[in-house]
């Protein structure tokens, strides 16, 4: 203990962070299911295959590089003998540089001459954040991100003759770790410039452009040997993970989220329509049950962080965070489909920074009674903070003992002592069943698969028509009754998926008594079915997928082809067709007898590129109206397409309920 007292001030809060960390790891054990997604192509590479998911198959099915090289390095440390051993040398490097981050900051303030009580509010709150210290220790690249911001926010305040290398260097190390960091790079940027201090950031404005321009270039040397290789390798530089949540993104409407929420934060804040309270919450808070005071704790302080750039006396570096605050938790509420948890300790640090340099500005106000208000609530907000993580330590610790190792990863495993080779598997939760089965996986949204999003594109995001198009082998489902086979298709569940196996925590689960022990019901029932027979009959160019063979048929004088709803019959567009025409509807032995169909809804859909466009929909009831009988023709209209060498058109079939006799036929599509 005297030696570490003997330690500077940065020193200690480094060697202060690293222990936390390292804590953390070693009570928890926690390893987040993202990371067996990486460390699966880190394997790969580690062992000869090549940086890839599959042997052979170049798909970039990661986002950050240095998630993935750092993890295959320490796999060749071990020899490839041990993963556990290669997990655990991550963890150091991440507990390496989370301490780093912590001490950069406890570097700037001492420099900048902040209060002691300030600086010492912000390296605990940071230090002891549970979203922080858990996604440093899981497998996550989050560390690094935290010590490249930390050490970009020291590089704009730390004038010199290096100072464009520093920031370059900062940047790059940014970019190296998750390449949306360039709005890290461009909002801190930004704010330095726009609420300039020569005297705090080394120049007025037009030489703090000449700085950004020299910093970008270094950054821009660091950095393209990653982004041509990607290119070259896997055809893109572009991550596949962006590539498949793009496909399930609205992008048009995140866009009008973000300009519509922008001029309505606080109120969207207390409303609980952003993600702005998890930056100092445990991750997926939402799931209950935290204490009753978590989300006023959250909120409060959110809107607080977010608005201090407004003040125009605030010392320059709580403003800049501000403002970089704000607008990175705008855009993380409003333009990803779903506010990963990952994503928010970046917004965590600097929104500390500037919560904590607010304060210690009013601290050098030097009022007592002031000073005594400061003292109570930042002991609060550090009460409060160290209850959060201590929350999620527990909440951690059980995950992965009955989750990750008692739940999914005994299914992989499972599935790898039952599948053939070539099996392939469609599941949500990639990386414990992707990582242990060793199989080909159709994960949603397709992060692991190019097929997933090519499929969500041409049949829809609905799982019943990617299960009928993909057809794996296998299903992994979350067994509750939205989740499970029957739920999500009755007819597949029907004969033609057979449910094999049951992995079952729940009783385990109902027993403990964790902080958001919902989180942990949600992943404790998954039900294992296998595929029967095939759902892929394609002919003649065309994919037809439907549970019963396709088959011609003459009705009313046409050949037709039968496609059994629900179905889709997909066929490629001749690049100058500008029309269609086609005949659809039921033979008449669907409609009669002692069986009969329902109806169903036939639709035509033109998918261009990312683009679906649906044509028609026609609702068929034969039984019920007398005038849905017979041969129904429709002759439309082609819109220009954006890429007319690769558009498809898809027909098809959806079931209305019961699929008792839901025969219904499609025409030779005619084009002119």
């Amino acid at each position: 203990m005297t030696r570490f007292l003997s330690l500077s001030p940065p020193r200690r809060a480094f060697v202060a962070a690293f222990l936390l960390a390292l804590g953390f790891a070693l009570y928890t054990n926690h390893v987040w299911e993202d990371y067996y997604i990486t460390y699966r192509s880190s394997l790969n590479l580690a062992t000869g295959h090549g940086l890839v998911y599959n042997h052979g198959d170049r798909l970039h099915t990661f986002t950050s590089p240095l998630g993935v090289l750092l993890p295959a390095g320490a796999s060749l440390l071990t020899a490839n003998s041990s993963d556990t051993a290669a997990l655990w040398l991550f963890r150091l490097m991440c507990a390496t540089a989370f301490a780093g981050a912590v001490m950069f900051l406890v570097t700037l303030t001492r420099r900048l001459a902040w209060p002691a009580v300030a600086t010492g509010l912000l390296a605990v709150l940071l230090a002891t954040d549970a979203k922080s210290l858990d996604f440093t220790i899981n497998g996550m690249e989050t560390a690094f991100m935290l010590l490249f911001l930390a050490y970009a926010l020291w590089a704009h305040l730390s004038p010199g003759p290096r100072q464009w290398l520093h920031l370059g260097g900062a940047w790059a190390g940014l970019m190296w770790t998750r390449p949306d960091s360039f709005i890290y790079v461009g909002l801190i940027a930004a704010a330095c410039w726009i609420f300039n201090q020569p005297d705090r950031t080394g120049g007025d404005r037009r030489q703090q452009l000449l700085l950004f321009l020299r910093a970008g270039l270094l950054t821009t040397a660091l950095y393209a040997p990653w982004l041509l290789w990607a290119g070259w390798y896997y055809g893109s530089p572009v991550p596949h993970t962006v590539v498949a949540k793009g496909a399930v993104s609205a992008e048009g409407e995140a866009v009008q989220r973000f300009l519509h929420g922008f001029w309505q934060w606080p109120k969207l804040i207390w409303q609980g329509k952003t993600t702005a309270e998890g930056s100092f919450l445990p991750s997926y808070h939402m799931f209950p049950a935290w204490p009753i005071w978590m989300s006023a704790f959250g909120r409060t302080l959110a809107t607080v962080a977010s608005l201090l750039w407004l003040v125009p006396r605030l010392r320059l570096e709580a403003r800049v965070a501000s403002f970089a605050y704000f607008f990175a938790i705008c855009y993380l509420s409003f333009v990803p489909y779903f506010p990963f948890p990952w994503y928010l300790p970046a917004t965590t640090l600097l929104a500390l920074v500037a919560l904590a340099g607010g304060l210690g500005q009013l601290w050098q106000l030097n009022r007592p009674t002031l000073r005594w208000a400061l003292s109570v609530t930042a002991a609060l907000i550090m009460i409060a903070s160290l209850t959060l993580t201590v929350g999620t330590a527990r909440q951690a610790r059980a995950q992965q003992h009955y989750i990750e190792d008692g739940n999914r990863r005994l299914i992989g495993e499972w599935l790898r002592e039952h599948a053939e080779p070539g099996d392939t598997v469609f599941m949500e939760p990639l990386g414990y069943i992707g990582f242990f089965s060793g199989l080909k996986t159709y994960d949603w949204p397709g992060m692991s698969s190019r097929e997933v999003p090519a499929a969500s594109r041409l049949v829809g995001s609905h799982w019943a028509s990617l299960i009928l198009h993909l057809e794996p082998n296998w299903l992994v489902l979350r067994g509750d009754s939205e989740g499970d086979l029957p739920a999500i298709s009755p007819i597949l569940a029907n004969g033609y998926y057979e449910r094999v196996r049951a992995f079952d925590r729940r009783d385990d689960i109902a027993r403990l008594q964790v902080p958001g022990r919902d989180l942990l019901a949600f992943d404790a029932y998954y039900v294992v079915y296998r595929r029967l027979v095939p759902l892929r009959h394609d002919v003649d160019g065309m994919a037809v997928s439907t549970p019963i063979p396709s088959s011609i048929r003459e009705v009313h004088g046409m050949n037709m082809r039968l496609v059994h709803a629900p179905g889709h019959l997909i066929a490629p567009l001749p690049p100058a067709a500008r029309s269609l025409q086609i005949h659809y509807g039921f033979p008449d032995d669907a409609f009669t007898g002692l069986e009969r169909t329902n109806g169903a809804i036939f639709y035509i859909w033109l998918v261009d590129g990312k683009t679906r466009t649906k044509l028609l929909e026609h609702r068929l009831e034969p039984v019920l109206h007398p005038q849905n009988r017979g041969r129904h023709e429709a002759n439309l209209a082609l819109p220009p397409r954006r890429q007319p060498n690769t558009a498809h058109l898809v027909f098809e079939t959806d079931a209305m309920g019961d699929t008792t006799k839901d025969w219904t036929f499609w025409s030779t599509p005619r084009f002119e």
